[in-house]
This record gives structure tokens, sequence and C-alpha cells, in this order.
């Protein structure tokens, strides 16, 4: 069963915080393209994602000595759990958020400011106060924890 996540969230007034990288003016792009509220969508624009760093997502590491970016090698970009996230949701999810040949979708990709941003990767969590009921970290790029399960967590406390 697929549930508005919005809706769902604010029935049981649960607050919702979406977290990107890049700049102020992608994130607004985001938001209109996805009818997505903007004061629910903070953007980390710094050149080393440091709200990434601080909660030790894949990529998103620096070398003490250099401060260069620890890249964990390719497949913390595409491995089997991209391929297997995108078997399990099907092609439709995708589809109906980037569209297809001749039909686009209303999102279209914003890169980050650096290369370096682009390789970080996500995660996605659920707290009650200050209790992690969730956390999920995504191995590879659409590996991704279902929405399902983030709402069913969330709205299950």
């Amino acid at each position: 069963m697929k549930r508005d996540v919005l809706p769902a969230l604010q029935e049981k007034n649960i607050p919702l915080i979406v977290v990107g990288i890049g700049t102020v003016e992608s994130a607004k792009t985001f938001a209109e393209q996805l009818d997505f509220p903007p004061e629910l969508l903070f953007v980390d624009t710094t050149e080393t994602t440091t709200a990434y760093e601080s909660i030790a997502t894949r990529n998103s590491q620096r070398d003490p000595s250099t401060g260069k970016q620890v890249f964990e090698g390719i497949e913390s970009m595409w491995s089997s759990s991209t391929t297997d996230a995108i078997k399990d949701r099907g092609r439709d999810d995708l589809s109906a958020i980037t569209g297809k040949l001749f039909q686009p979708g209303p999102y279209k990709p914003l890169m980050p400011s650096t290369t370096e941003a682009a390789l970080v990767q996500g995660a996605s969590f659920v707290f009650d106060g200050k209790t992690a009921l969730l956390e999920h970290y995504d191995e590879s790029s659409g590996a991704h924890i279902p929405i399902e399960d983030l709402l069913d967590i969330a709205l299950s406390r």
C-alpha cells in the first residue's frame, strides 16, 4: 500500500526534515520540481559536505593528514545493492520522477557544486526525540531504504 508521505506524517504530527547536498538555488529548484515544501528542505552547501561527514555516510570522510576525500571505491557508487533496489522498486518508481525518453518527468538532476560532493552517499533516520528508531546508510547510489519502511517505523511511535 503506497501512502502519501507528508499527509501520513502530518496526520500524526510527525515532523519531516530532508537534507541534501548542493546550492540553495538547486534546493529551491528541487522543491519546485517535485512540489515539495521548501521549509522542510535543508541543503549542505559546504564543499566538504560537513553534514554528511558528521554522520559518516559513504565517501564523506576525509583523510586527516591531507584533508582529501576518502573514496570508498566504485562499489560505493554502483553495486548489486543499487541494481537490487531498482529491481525491487521497479522502473515505474524511477520513471515517475525522472521520466522516460521523449516524456520528461518532473525531476531534473541537480549536481552539487563539487565533484567530491556528487560521490557522497546519503542516509535515512527516524527519531523519537533523541532516540534513533531507524538508521539506514545507503550502501551505494539508489540503495535507499524503501519509503514505506521509513513510514512504518515513523508512524509506529
